[in-house]
């Protein structure tokens, strides 16, 4: 295995960011329970909203459209992936 302090940065600022995430997730969870509207605070403001979204069940569109159908609206785009992975000690 080759190590590299960037390795080790780059898991740090990946662990901050989820702490920061879960308390953004649960600030927006307070601000659903407050129900739809705007909101001020001192520098910034915000609106919640409630309102559905369509989405489409790719494994169901697989299931009851023929290959060729499905190969005319699948997209492949190619991905470059960084897994980060805490040590075990």
């Amino acid at each position: 295995m080759i190590t590299d302090n960037m390795i080790d940065d780059l898991g740090i600022i990946n662990q901050q960011i989820a702490e920061l995430e879960s308390t953004a997730r649960k600030l927006k969870q307070a601000l659903i329970e407050r129900g739809v509207g705007k909101y001020a605070g001192m520098d910034f403001v915000a609106e919640v909203q409630h309102y559905d979204r369509a989405s489409i069940d790719p494994a169901l569109v697989r299931e009851i459209c023929d290959v060729t159908t499905v190969a005319k609206v699948t997209t492949i785009k190619p991905v470059d992936a960084v897994v980060v992975r805490r040590v075990a000690v």
